[in-house]
């Protein structure tokens, strides 16, 4: 038999693939959750019809919507970010019942049984979870997903469709595959939750580098960075340990002149030192985000994006308590660690490095 549409049988590698490229993942997956979690497949003509309801109208108040929406499509709608000026169902809870909601220009609209997303609203959605996703990727995946060719045979597998210009839906193909493997939402935000934790993260650490490059530049190249890293876990003297490597550093690091028990000084390399050290911190902790991140993605992932999804439907070996257990303890750990550095700023850093310099000059001149 001529092998025509996606199956698991012949296609499952290139799902596997297109399903490890972020930008495409996000596409089929959210195409996916709007189609299944907010209407539900097309299933309810009820629910159909009061979505349609609330659309025509000139002005959507939020009475309409609680008077002809459900609280789960409500919940999964805010979620999905498609009311522009509420950012969570507790804000939309708080609001008075005159209060206006503002869809958007463009909305998902439903015609002759075809969910259609314009490509804005899709974005939108996405760039809401994923702040990294750009424009430019994001329609490039739309393109090849328009069109992927078959690894078993000479077709072309159309992973979605364009509905008009700028409105796309997803194959029905891709959209029972999926469906055999669980609860698709409920993986996307386990997801969510790790990569905004990674982002917060990220944020913390660049700050931490920005702090120490302040003190000197050299010691946020990877070179230096390693040799850091070694004389933290020797538990010697950092600075000592640079000099015995041969690194060249600044001025600033020539102690013979300066006066140890100045409280210029003092403060200088017990600032410099505690960064030096809480960096080290972070990327030790760095290693672990990255073992979470693997369940699903990086070069070394345990498993692929459909396996992820089947074994978080399930908490299979556990998995969803053990992420859960971990985001806690991470939580803990990256909140001290942030405590720690928000009593810095750089302006207080900036203002020290001058003072240091000047106690340099000083001690020259003696």
């Amino acid at each position: 038999m001529e092998h025509k549409n996606l199956t698991l049988d012949y296609d499952q590698n290139l799902i596997n693939n297109i399903l490890d490229n972020i930008d495409m993942r996000y596409i089929i997956i959210f195409l996916y959750i709007i189609r299944n979690d907010l209407f539900k497949d097309l299933t309810d003509t009820s629910l159909i019809e009061s979505y349609e309801r609330v659309l025509v109208l000139d002005d959507i108040y939020k009475n309409n919507v609680v008077n002809f929406w459900d609280e789960e499509f409500i919940e999964v709608y805010i979620d999905l970010g498609l009311i522009k000026n509420i950012r969570s169902v507790r804000e939309f809870q708080q609001k008075d019942d005159d209060f206006i909601l503002k869809l958007g220009e463009e909305t998902i609209t439903i015609e002759k049984d075809t969910i259609s997303v314009p490509d804005d609203t899709l974005f939108l959605i996405i760039n809401k979870k994923f702040k990294f996703l750009t424009r430019r990727n994001f329609n490039l995946a739309l393109t090849r997903l328009k069109g992927v060719r078959c690894e078993k045979s000479s077709i072309i597998h159309s992973l979605i469709f364009e509905i008009g210009e700028h409105d796309y839906t997803l194959s029905d193909d891709f959209y029972y595959i999926l469906d055999q493997y669980g609860n698709v939402y409920q993986a996307i935000k386990i997801e969510i939750t790790i990569e905004g934790f990674y982002q917060r993260f990220n944020e913390i650490h660049e700050k931490v580098n920005r702090f120490i490059k302040i003190f000197e530049p050299i010691l946020n190249t990877k070179p230096i960075m390693k040799k850091i890293t070694k004389a933290i876990e020797a538990d010697k003297d950092i600075i000592q340990y640079l000099k015995d490597e041969k690194v060249e550093l600044s001025d600033k690091f020539n102690f013979d002149k300066i006066d140890k028990h100045e409280s210029t000084y003092q403060q200088w390399i017990t600032e410099l030192l505690e960064l030096l050290k809480i960096r080290y911190q972070m990327e030790q902790f760095d290693k672990k985000l990255i073992d979470l991140k693997s369940y699903y993605s990086g070069k070394n992932k345990k498993f692929s994006y459909l396996e992820f999804i089947e074994k978080v439907s399930f908490n299979e070996d556990g998995i969803v308590d053990h992420i859960q257990n971990s985001l806690i303890d991470h939580r803990k750990e990256l909140v001290r660690i942030n405590e720690q550095i928000s009593k810095l700023t750089e302006k207080e850093l900036k203002l020290l490095n001058l003072d240091y310099e000047r106690l340099i000059i000083m001690s020259g001149d003696d």
